[in-house]
């Protein structure tokens, strides 16, 4: 039986990591690009055509009605006087406190748009000022183009108003020419399969590690309140798991690039996002823990 020469062994171990890493890579732009087919067909523009319509329509007329009548400052707060209370929010809450008949006529995707899209415009009319937090630590620095590909959501927070997935929803983070990404997300629940479009952009100066998304039309992506933040709070050396999690802790993101998570990968990010302030008995997971 022959011996490697010991030059020899280690280049074949070389080429054989290198190898490894190619077929790897190649894995992750084929699953990114199939699931990028699937949900744009998915996808179907027209059923967001009349919301996205109705949206443009009563900003036209808010900003018709605020230069005819300019807002005047709001007084200040008496000692004493209760706190504002972010009623845009409770109506996210009782979503799930309806009877289920009613949550059952209302189509899912529809419900999805109107918290999402809905509910910050009612908190800017109504003035609706969310608290302030501590700022939120975040990695240093990030790889956008390794953190582009295919992911498994295998955990969120808050608990989306969907039916509970079957399956941990999957999310395609493609990049485009402009330096953003098309953020395209899957869930599948009893009621079929649901599909959502964002876009997600770097925060300039802050080295990939914080992130701007909007889920507004494209047409309406100039507005400053189209877009929320997020913090990149941890990503692995191989860029197999990833922890995102907005600056006012109200939503978080355990990422993975399989549909499950090693157990003590997921109590360790947990404890990651406890320790930054997160609410993580509120977390919900998709998937067993392998």
């Amino acid at each position: 039986m022959s011996v490697l020469q010991p030059d020899t062994d280690i280049d074949a171990r070389i080429l054989a990591v290198e190898q490894r890493l190619i077929a790897r890579e190649a894995r992750l732009r084929e699953g990114a690009a199939g699931l990028a087919g699937q949900l744009r067909q998915t996808l179907q523009p027209q059923r967001l055509l009349l919301p996205a319509g109705g949206v443009a329509l009563g900003i036209a007329a808010l900003l018709s009605l605020r230069r005819r009548h300019p807002a005047m400052p709001a007084p200040p707060r008496p000692p004493g006087a209760p706190l504002d209370v972010p009623w845009a929010h409770l109506l996210g809450l009782a979503w799930p406190m309806l009877p289920e008949r009613w949550r059952h006529r209302i189509n899912p995707v529809v419900a999805s748009s109107l918290v999402t899209l809905g509910l910050p415009l009612a908190e800017r009319l109504l003035g609706v000022q969310r608290r302030s937090t501590l700022p939120l630590a975040t990695v240093a620095e990030v790889d956008l183009a390794r953190l582009g590909g295919r992911w498994f959501l295998v955990g969120e927070l808050p608990v989306p108003l969907q039916a509970e997935a079957l399956q941990p929803p999957e999310l395609g983070l493609l990049p485009r020419d402009d330096g953003q990404f098309d953020l395209l997300q899957r869930r599948i629940d009893r009621h079929g399969t649901q599909g959502s479009e964002a876009r997600v952009q770097p925060v300039p100066g802050s080295q990939g590690a914080r992130l701007r998304i909007s889920r507004w039309p494209e047409a309406l992506q100039w507005l400053d309140w189209a877009w929320t933040e997020q913090a990149v709070l941890h990503v692995d050396e191989a860029y197999d798991e990833v922890l995102i999690g907005s600056p006012e802790r109200d939503s978080l993101w355990l990422l993975s690039r399989r549909p499950e998570l090693v157990a003590e990968r997921r109590q360790a990010l947990v404890q990651i996002a406890r320790d930054r302030g997160f609410a993580v008995q509120k977390l919900r997971f998709s998937g067993p823990a392998s």
